[in-house]
């Protein structure tokens, strides 16, 4: 019998207070502090901690995270502010540790220093540009910047030395049908809706179930993969940060995740869904958006089968089972919209209802979203 969200939404509430309490004897990172690591590190001189164009900025969600900038150099220190977020920080750390050295080298930022006594990572400040923003700011680019994010995932799938890392668990997501206290990071009222809407469904269930019995931790990975943590240079040269899931994981994850993001994009854009009076201008722009993403699934993934050295089945069972993925990713982007909310977002159900419809029917949504179609009727 599968246990009643609210109870383990109310015992993991306990848990994460009990989590909380920041490890003893470690100075908080502030403004000062940040500064004093990068000097201490041989980052910053004397003179240029005096410099006035010297600028720190906090940035800080789940771990405390300044960005200090001095002329067109800049860092970014962060620290786990609980014993659960150092953890995954120190995890980061060696995550940058394994890839600086590969061949994905190129795709980080600048590994600078870990401070294991204080807690501190320090890397390069990206001074880039989100691919959100780029696909809407310089339509001509947006093949180029997909291909360029197929071929450096690419890359990344195939580092060969994963430095000792400890294999990623399948992400807590793909068991929220069968709520633990480890399954349940949201704890809003909307979110236990969610969970209770996976539990009656069979269809979103056996959609989880399926792909968690799926999982295999065989590629170097992000574990996170999304637009939010990838920046493109000015060369338009893609850079992946926020490395906390990272290490060995399933491929298809990352693959999914990029890939269902424009989903949410389209679903989400006020342009593409407006009142019945302007219905003509919506219809065109949801008719544009949907193009937009075939057009980014066949450069993305494209450049990712040329450049992955080994095999990515797009056919029959094959995009099946990557279909499936992108469903349970579309079931992750619903639950992560109803973050400090009391009830879903209709677009939370719309995701739903598209990730059972991948589900049952996955030669369709390949078809009609990706522009990916198999001859042998419709599966």
């Amino acid at each position: 019998m599968n246990a009643d969200p609210a109870d383990v939404v109310v015992r993991a509430d306990r848990l994460t207070a009990e989590k909380s309490v920041f490890t003893a004897g470690r100075p908080v990172l502030d403004e000062v502090t940040a500064v004093r690591a990068l000097a201490g590190h041989g980052l910053l001189s004397p003179e240029q901690m005096l410099d006035p164009r010297l600028t720190v900025v906090d940035e800080s969600r789940r771990c405390r995270c300044l960005i200090v900038r001095l002329a067109e150099a800049g860092w970014v220190v962060k620290q786990g502010t609980s014993a659960e977020t150092q953890e995954t920080l120190d995890r980061e750390a060696e995550v940058y540790r394994v890839l600086r050295g590969s061949s994905f080298a190129p795709y980080l930022p600048r590994f600078s220093a870990f401070d294991d006594h204080a807690g501190l990572l320090v890397t390069e400040f990206v001074d880039g540009q989100a691919p959100r923003d780029a696909h809407i700011a310089d339509p001509a680019r947006r093949p180029i910047t997909a291909v360029g994010i197929g071929a450096a995932l690419a890359r990344l799938h195939t580092v060969a030395d994963d430095g000792g890392l400890p294999a990623q668990d399948a992400p807590p997501i793909l068991r929220c049908g069968h709520p633990t206290l480890d399954s349940i990071e949201f704890h809003s009222p909307a979110s236990l809706e969610v969970v209770r809407t996976v539990q009656s469904n069979p269809a979103l269930s056996a959609l989880l179930d399926g792909v968690h019995g799926q999982w295999r931790a065989d590629a170097m990975g992000h574990g996170d993969l999304r637009g939010d943590n990838i920046l493109l240079r000015p060369t338009g040269e893609p850079v992946f940060i926020d490395w906390e899931m990272g290490g060995p994981c399933d491929r298809r994850w990352d693959i999914a995740g990029l890939l269902t993001e424009r989903i949410v994009w389209w679903l989400t854009d006020p342009d593409a869904w407006v009142p019945m009076e302007a219905q003509a201008t919506a219809n065109a722009a949801a008719v544009d958006g949907l193009r937009e993403i075939r057009e980014f699934a066949h450069a993305f993934l494209g450049s990712y089968v040329v450049t992955y050295a080994g095999e990515l089945d797009l056919a029959k069972a094959g995009l099946d089972d990557l279909m499936r993925w992108c469903g349970a990713r579309l079931v992750q982007f619903a639950v992560e919209q109803t973050h400090q909310r009391s009830v879903p977002l209709a677009t939370s159900r719309q995701l739903l209802q598209m990730a059972a419809n991948f589900h049952t029917t996955p030669g369709v949504a390949a078809r009609t979203f990706f522009g990916l179609a198999i001859d042998d009727g419709d599966r």
